[in-house]
């Protein structure tokens, strides 16, 4: 599939940039959201940290307390102004749009990417991990984070399936179920290797994996 290009504009999540984080916490639960937060600060010491998808920033500054410096990107340009204004007086956070399927940075460019609930939301998350292997240095870490309905029970796939359409409406045609076993086969197929990969969470479900290079 032929990569986006920033000609084209994004469409489906740049509408609700404005309330993001508000919607999330409603359809994930603002507990669950704060649980992974408690996670993804577990990683420390990530250097040079190109964030992809970052949204309205909710996992910024997190990834940041951890990082000499973070590039914070997403291919919309709302949410990388809201972004950009969330930030604006912090200098050690960057943020710029790119298409996370054709990256602007050269090759050894970064010492950890992060990305948050974006691998099942984009059309070709092959690609994507090839860029991330491409700009990431020797020895480089990959943080990945998704949430999945991969071991919820039946009321509870219902009950957030209800919330982000009524949030949301009808998913993006590249959506995809993300789960433990088809992304261990991606990172593997790029030629990650996986650190850990876990199902996390408790009424909502997420994917956290760590990779290396």
């Amino acid at each position: 599939m032929m990569s986006r290009n920033m000609s084209q504009k994004e469409s489906f999540w740049s509408r609700f940039a404005s309330d993001f984080e508000k919607r999330n916490n409603y359809v994930a639960g603002y507990r669950e959201i704060e649980f992974l937060k408690y996670q993804i600060a577990e990683n420390k010491n990530l250097g040079t940290t190109l964030e992809l998808g970052c949204g309205d920033g909710v996992f910024t500054e997190i990834i940041a307390s951890n990082s000499e410096k973070v590039v914070a990107t997403d291919w919309s340009a709302e949410m990388v102004e809201v972004t950009s204004q969330k930030f604006k007086d912090n200098e050690f956070i960057q943020v710029k749009q790119e298409d996370c399927l054709n990256l602007s940075f050269d090759k050894n460019s970064f010492d950890t990417v992060f990305m948050a609930n974006l691998l099942h939301v984009i059309p070709n998350p092959e690609k994507a991990l090839d860029e991330c292997k491409r700009i990431l240095k020797k020895d480089g870490r990959m943080i990945i984070v998704s949430f999945t309905i991969q071991g919820m029970k039946s009321f509870q796939k219902l009950g957030m399936l209800y919330r982000y359409i009524r949030t949301y409406g009808k998913p993006p045609k590249e959506s995809r179920v993300l789960t433990t076993s088809n992304l261990e086969e991606l990172l593997g197929k790029i030629g990650f290797e996986i650190k850990n990969i876990d199902l996390i969470g408790d009424k909502v479900k997420s994917v956290y994996a760590i990779a290396k290079m």
